[in-house]
């Protein structure tokens, strides 16, 4: 009788030490979910990428394209990211947001290479840190960038000259406004629009000047312009506020053909209503996206191309509704 006490006394002993051990066992493992969690990586353990992607321009409808196909991508692979940029195109608030996400030490950075001076140093030194970096939509060759993805600005600029060729038989007199006289981009489209432009002796542009991707510089450098050259029967913008404010500016300049470049819908409404001939368009979402999948590729260990191009698309009055899908 007695050995049976003792028995079952173990035995109980035993089944409370299972019990204790298998709570201590729960318990240990909810504080190490809770700390992999503050670490930024999910319970699972699988580690969660932290990437920024930086803005020419927060909140411009451009960027607003590019940031919701990252978004979309970041969502599907599984990667936190983070979106930043000067509430005004300010290419040193750029560099300073570089400057702080490489002392974050975030797992990559998304960056334009505006200024191949300016820019590629700071991209090379993120690279020296171990952080991978993607220029979009304008490239920083020279650097160490993990890959470009974005338009072929050269090539996109030499459409744009052939958009003016064909809409006016190769004759007129032009006026320019660009984006930005610092932003290699910019300055990449201008000189493939002068390139086709020298190939037609009945075309000249007379006038170039920058709006500083603003829509009320747009107007007043149009305005200007088309004031001190009346005979310009031609405008060209190469950013998406560009052509908006040429509209504005030459509301009584009948005799104007106006093209621009990307597929705000401002722009698209007014390709409808005939104020506007064309755009040349390009993929801000594709390209959003597009970067964020590449860098979820390199982080799987996937080869990389140099570069990524998108296309750009003509847009006019019988295809205008295809630039509300871009």
């Amino acid at each position: 009788m007695k050995d049976k006490k003792w028995l079952a006394g173990i035995m109980i002993c035993i089944v409370v030490l299972v019990y204790l051990f298998i709570g201590f066992a729960r318990y240990s493992g909810k504080i190490g979910s809770i700390v992999k969690e503050l670490q930024g990586q999910p319970a699972s353990g699988e580690p969660r990428y932290h990437i920024v992607l930086i803005e020419q321009e927060r909140y411009h409808p451009y960027w607003e394209m590019v940031e919701k196909g990252a978004a979309e991508a970041a969502e599907k692979y599984g990667i936190d990211i983070e979106f930043t940029g000067p509430v005004r195109n300010n290419m040193e608030e750029q560099l300073n947001l570089l400057e702080k996400a490489i002392a974050a030490h975030v797992d990559a950075i998304i960056v334009q290479g505006l200024n191949e001076e300016r820019f590629t140093p700071v991209i090379d030194k993120a690279v020296r840190r171990g952080i991978p970096v993607v220029t979009i939509d304008t490239d920083a060759p020279n650097s160490q960038r993990l890959t470009y993805v974005g338009t072929d600005n050269l090539a996109a600029g030499e459409r744009l000259g052939r958009l003016v060729v064909e809409t006016t038989g190769g004759i007129g007199k032009i006026g320019v406004i660009i984006g930005s006289d610092q932003a290699a981009n910019q300055l990449q489209r201008l000189d493939g629009l002068k390139k086709i432009v020298a190939e037609h002796e009945g075309l000249e542009i007379v006038d170039v000047r920058s709006s500083n991707i603003s829509h009320m510089e747009a107007i007043q450098q149009a305005a200007n312009m088309l004031r001190n050259h009346p005979e310009i029967t031609i405008m060209v913008g190469t950013s998406a506020t560009d052509a908006l404010g040429m509209l504005q500016a030459a509301k009584n300049r009948d005799d104007l053909t106006i093209i621009g470049f990307d597929n705000q819908k401002e722009t698209l409404e007014a390709i409808r209503k005939g104020e506007i001939e064309a755009t040349v368009a390009q993929q801000p979402f594709l390209m959003g996206e597009t970067a964020v999948r590449l860098l979820y590729e390199h982080f799987g260990g996937q080869p990389l191309k140099k570069a990524y191009f998108t296309e750009v698309k003509v847009l006019n009055a019988h295809n205008v509704e295809e630039g509300e899908s871009l």
